[in-house]
């Protein structure tokens, strides 16, 4: 699939670029409905777009890291933030991409069903192996296939000497809150979502915190994780230098902020993305979910080799090479 989108993205060349009070028009294509996507929500509700001479345009919808990275192909989008195991499927596929900046590590949580929990006798206390071990046979709902979540639990699963395609039912869902709601009714046996969404099960009762990447439960197992990045076309940084460096910056700061003064990011975040949000769910999901962000927008040739690694143990071969896909500033 992501083939196909490549060999027939367009020549999307950077064109006329509007400004309009001195800064330049920007677009950039993200996800909604979870506090995964913290860092582009942040960028443009704070404003960090406009101190760094931009005027960021963000869709943030979907949860399909695919239909991201098509997007900045087919040049419908100047940037996108999808996870990071996509990118590099598309640029391994022969993808125009280049990898701009880290924009959050490892944040999901997965909540199994408190009833189903109970009737595997295994504690949520348990050695994480154990808890893992726990899901064979479970039916577990988590983002579409070719998402962020999707490969990151498939990449824990693997890890823990699981096969997701044979030991487990990975179903992919492209609303969150049908998620909660398949859990509810006990559709779904687990979930496995970025922060946000499945809180709202843990936090009725319905399910059981079972692991959270952020709290670095499965670091062991497959090491600290780049979960998502910010890309761009190799041809628009070629074209407009400064635009780069300036949505660089703008992420950057943004983290920063999010790291020095958690509280008023949580609070901008909450107002601005999930004012319907129950407040304790907000309060859990955003103590578990604010140590998932980088602080520098680097991706580190460390965190990159450890992703080709996890990538290799689960069948795929990779010939790209650090210094030619990641952006010299991200370099690390």
């Amino acid at each position: 699939m992501v083939l196909s989108l490549v060999l027939s993205a367009c020549a999307g060349a950077a064109g006329d670029r509007k400004e309009s009070g001195g800064l330049k028009s920007v677009t950039a294509v993200g996800g909604g409905a979870s506090m995964s996507y913290a860092v582009p929500q942040l960028l443009k509700t704070m404003e960090f777009d406009k101190k760094h001479g931009l005027d960021l345009d963000y869709t943030g919808s979907g949860t399909s890291s695919t239909n991201m990275v098509a997007a900045v192909l087919s040049g419908d989008a100047d940037f996108a933030f999808p996870a990071s195991t996509t990118a590099l499927d598309a640029i391994e596929e022969g993808g125009d991409l280049v990898i701009v900046a880290s924009a959050l590590k490892a944040a999901s949580i997965l909540g199994v069903s408190t009833e189903v929990a109970k009737k595997k006798g295994v504690s949520a206390d348990a050695p994480v192996k154990e808890r893992i071990a726990a899901l064979k046979g479970l039916k577990v709902a988590t983002s579409p296939e070719g998402s962020g979540n999707n490969a990151l639990f498939r990449m824990i699963v693997s890890a823990a000497g699981l096969d997701p395609d044979k030991d487990l039912e990975v179903i992919g869902v492209q609303e969150p809150s049908a998620i909660v709601s398949g859990i509810k009714q006990g559709q779904f046996d687990a979930g496995f979502y970025g922060s946000g969404v499945i809180e709202a099960n843990i936090a009725a009762g319905e399910a059981e915190l079972w692991l959270s990447t952020a709290r670095g439960d499965v670091d062991e197992l497959i090491g600290e994780q780049m979960g998502m990045v910010m890309v761009t076309s190799k041809r628009l940084a070629e074209a407009e230098p400064e635009l780069v460096s300036a949505m660089f910056d703008a992420v950057v700061e943004t983290e920063r902020t999010i790291a020095d003064d958690p509280k008023r990011a949580g609070q901008e975040l909450q107002k601005a993305w999930f004012a319907d949000l129950d407040q304790k769910i907000y309060d859990v999901a955003w103590r578990e979910a604010q140590h998932a962000y980088p602080s520098d927008g680097r991706f580190t040739k460390k965190q990159f080799q450890t992703l080709l690694d996890m990538l290799a143990a689960a069948g795929k071969k990779y010939t790209i090479n650090y210094d030619d896909v990641v952006y010299d500033r991200a370099v690390g």
